[in-house]
C-alpha cells in the first residue's frame, strides 16, 4: 500500500502542505476550521507522521533556517556562511532561502522553514514593511533579524550604518574634498535612511550641501541604475570630488562608470564603497570601503538565536561597531586644486 504523505493531505484538506505541518503543530496563525479540515483529512487517510514529526511532541530538530534577499551579493554570501559555519560548530544544520528580494516569496520562505520545524530562524529583511508581516507567521518561533529592516520588539544583529557613513564621509572632508555625493541604495529601507543620516550628518557639520542620488525602483534594477546615474554624473558639469557609495557592488559600477568617462580613481575622483566585500580589496581595485564586520554578525546571530531555541526568552540588541578600511580609492586634494 502506498504510503500516505504530507502532500496528500494537502490535497484533500484543499491547503499548502505548510500549512498541514502547521495546523498539525497547533500553530495560532492557522484558524480553527483549517485545522479541523487537516485533522479530518489525516483521519480519512489514515495518516502516520513519520520521524521528521518529531517537532510535533516539541523536541528540538537541530536545524535553523536562513532567509537573506540576494545570496549572488559577496555581503550575504560571506554573511551566510560565518551563520553556516557557526551552526556547524554547535551541532546544527542550516536551510537556506535567497527570497531574491521579493516581499512574497519571504512570506512562503518563513512558511516553507516552519514546514521543516526548524528550531528558529535568522532572517535579513527586504524592506520593513516587508518585515512586519513576519509575526502573524512567525508566532512563538524563535527569530534574531541581520540588518537594519527590523522592528522595535525584534531581537537583532546590525551594524551602526550611520555611523559608517558619517566616518567616510569625514574621511574624504579631512583629505580635502568639498563636493561629496553619495550615490546608491533603495528607497523604503532603514539601511538606505540610516547610511545617508550619517552622510548628511557630515556634510552638515562642515558646512556643505548634500547631493543625494538614490533609487526608487524595484531592487533588480539597482546595480544597472547605479551604473547609469554615476555616467550621467560624471559628464554633468557640476562632477563631484569624491562619492560615497551606498554599498561595494554600487561602488563596483561607478568604477566602471568612470572608466567610461575617462577618469582616473582616485586622481580625477575619490571613492568609498560599503560593506568591505571579497573581491573589493583585491589588487585590481583596492576599494576603500566601510566593513560591517558581517563575519562577527554572522556568528553572533547564531548564538543569539540558540540561546533562544534554549529557553531564554529575552530580546536581544546588538549593534557593531564599523570599521573604516582605508585603501587606493582616495587621495588627498591638494589645496591649488580648488579647496574652499
Amino acid at each position: 500500500m502506498k504510503r500516505v504523505t504530507v502532500r496528500d493531505i494537502a490535497a484533500l484538506a484543499g491547503v499548502s502542505t505548510s500549512t498541514v505541518s502547521r495546523a498539525l503543530n497547533d500553530h495560532p496563525a492557522i484558524t480553527q476550521k483549517t485545522k479541523k479540515a487537516v485533522r479530518d483529512a489525516c483521519e480519512a487517510l489514515s495518516y502516520v507522521p513519520d520521524i521528521t514529526a518529531k517537532g510535533l511532541a516539541g523536541q528540538e530538530t537541530h536545524t535553523i533556517g536562513i532567509i537573506v534577499p540576494d545570496i549572488s551579493n559577496p555581503y550575504f554570501s560571506a554573511l551566510c556562511t560565518a551563520m553556516e559555519g557557526r551552526a556547524a560548530e554547535a551541532g546544527y544544520r542550516a536551510i537556506l532561502i535567497n527570497t531574491l528580494h521579493d516581499p512574497a516569496y519571504e512570506l512562503e520562505a518563513i512558511d516553507q522553514l516552519l514546514s521543516h520545524r526548524v528550531d528558529g530562524m535568522l532572517i535579513t529583511a527586504s524592506s520593513p514593511d516587508s518585515q512586519r508581516k513576519h509575526g502573524a507567521l512567525l508566532g512563538d518561533v524563535p527569530c534574531v533579524y541581520l540588518g537594519s529592516n527590523h522592528g522595535p520588539d525584534c531581537s537583532y544583529v546590525e551594524a551602526d550604518n550611520a555611523r559608517g557613513a558619517y566616518e567616510a564621509a569625514q574621511y574624504l572632508h579631512l583629505l580635502g574634498h568639498r563636493e561629496i555625493a553619495f550615490l546608491g541604495g533603495r528607497q523604503g529601507t532603514r539601511t538606505l535612511e540610516q547610511r545617508l543620516a550619517g552622510y548628511r550628518r557630515s556634510m552638515t557639520l562642515n558646512g556643505r550641501p548634500c547631493r543625494e542620488i538614490t533609487w526608487a525602483g524595484e531592487e533588480s534594477g539597482l546595480l544597472q541604475w547605479c551604473g547609469e546615474q554615476a555616467e550621467e554624473l560624471f559628464r554633468s558639469g557640476e562632477r563631484p570630488d569624491a562619492v560615497l557609495a551606498y554599498s561595494d557592488m554600487a561602488a563596483v559600477k561607478i568604477l566602471e562608470a568612470a572608466e567610461v568617462c575617462g577618469l582616473r580613481i582616485p586622481e580625477d575622483l575619490s571613492l568609498i564603497g560599503f560593506d568591505n566585500i571579497s573581491f573589493g580589496g583585491l589588487p585590481q581595485m583596492e576599494l576603500t570601503t566601510v566593513s560591517q564586520k558581517k563575519f562577527r554578525a554572522g556568528r553572533l546571530a547564531v548564538d543569539r538565536l540558540l540561546k533562544k531555541t534554549g529557553g531564554e526568552n529575552i530580546q536581544t540588541r546588538d549593534v557593531l561597531q564599523p570599521e573604516l578600511i582605508i585603501r587606493s580609492t582616495c587621495r588627498k586634494r591638494e589645496a591649488q586644486e580648488g579647496i574652499s
